[in-house]
């Protein structure tokens, strides 16, 4: 693999970046804001109305505006959170780092958890290729891949909560009241515990849904190879041969599985999140938005196209260590 390769992809990477940041920037600032109108439906002092649009920094050209977030950006001075009616709040950096350990409590298990299972799954259909395995293991993946993952977690709350009381899902709602951003919230206790089991679990079962027809497919490549041949010439059990297939399938499978990581954060952490009422990145980017708060709306947003570009990053010179030809082009 050569230099210039890996240059461009940091180019490209890099292109990327700052283009996502810019569209949601100018999105975000685009888009009207109701406070104003709303305190102007309320008879409010009319020196509230400028004093809000000077806190969320909208008296000031959008191009100054771009410009010194830019700036702010670069030098990690991502500003102060701003809440629907101008209330200055903690800074943005801060409320990001309080907040992203609740959602890695649930992502990481599930992503873990639903990539080895993906594996496992698609390379024992695989073998069992035409058996009930195989017709059970794609009729499972194509129902958790086609039932959203919001239907699933609304399933949860009925069943598990509405229906049977198992689990009561307050994480999100403290003493009965809404949550607040940066609010802390204690997760070391059995109930908030199930609760993030239950979360990472119908992600878990979404990636499966997801990743176990392209396990499966992987997988039928590798079975009629000569290694396993050999395997079983020895009296290899199915569960080593399977253990060997999924080794080799493992790293394409993870080039997938990395082209789907942004969705996960983009979408799932989100949906999940609003619909348990979790205090992670994505119930603080809901509330942000709300509040038309542009430093906390583009703080997530660095977090996530960071992520993202960062592993498209790491996919593309992965590949072209692996395969020296990859780089060629």
């Amino acid at each position: 693999m050569n230099r210039t390769y890996v240059l461009q992809r940091a180019g490209v990477a890099a292109l990327s970046f700052y283009a996502v940041l810019t569209v949601v920037f100018v999105a975000v600032v685009y888009v009207p804001d109701p406070a104003p109108a709303i305190l102007n439906y309320y008879n409010v002092n009319a020196d509230q109305i400028p004093a809000l649009i000077a806190a969320k920094n909208g008296d000031q050209p959008l191009f100054d505006r771009y410009v010194a977030y830019l700036g702010n950006l670069v030098t990690l001075q991502w500003g102060r959170s701003v809440s629907r009616l101008g209330n200055v709040g903690p800074p943005v950096t801060t409320l990001l780092g309080r907040h992203l350990p609740y959602t890695l409590a649930y992502v990481v298990p599930a992503v873990v958890v639903g990539f080895a299972s993906s594996v496992l799954l698609g390379a024992y259909a695989a073998l069992e290729r035409g058996g009930v395995v195989d017709r059970a293991v794609q009729s499972v993946g194509y129902l958790a891949f086609g039932v959203p993952s919001f239907v699933l977690a609304q399933l949860s709350l009925v069943v598990l909560s509405a229906e049977l009381g198992l689990v009561e899902f307050t994480l999100g709602t403290p003493a009965g009241k809404y949550y607040t951003p940066g609010a802390p919230v204690d997760v070391w206790t059995v109930d908030a515990m199930v609760q993030f089991a239950v979360v990472a679990s119908v992600l878990a079962i979404t990636l499966v849904g997801t990743q176990v027809r392209y396990a499966r497919a992987q997988c039928l490549e590798y079975v009629a190879a000569d290694f396993v041949t050999l395997a079983r010439a020895k009296g290899a059990s199915d569960w080593r041969v399977m253990a060997h297939v999924g080794r080799n399938a493992a790293l394409p499978l993870l080039t997938l599985f990395l082209d789907d990581l942004v969705t996960i954060l983009v979408v799932h952490v989100f949906v999940l999140e609003f619909v348990f009422a979790l205090p992670g990145l994505g119930q603080l980017g809901i509330l942000a938005v709300k509040a038309r708060d542009v430093s906390t709306t583009m703080g997530i947003v660095v977090l996530v196209a960071g992520v993202g570009v960062v592993a498209n990053f790491l996919q593309d010179v992965g590949l072209g260590a692996v395969d020296p030809r990859v780089g060629e082009d």
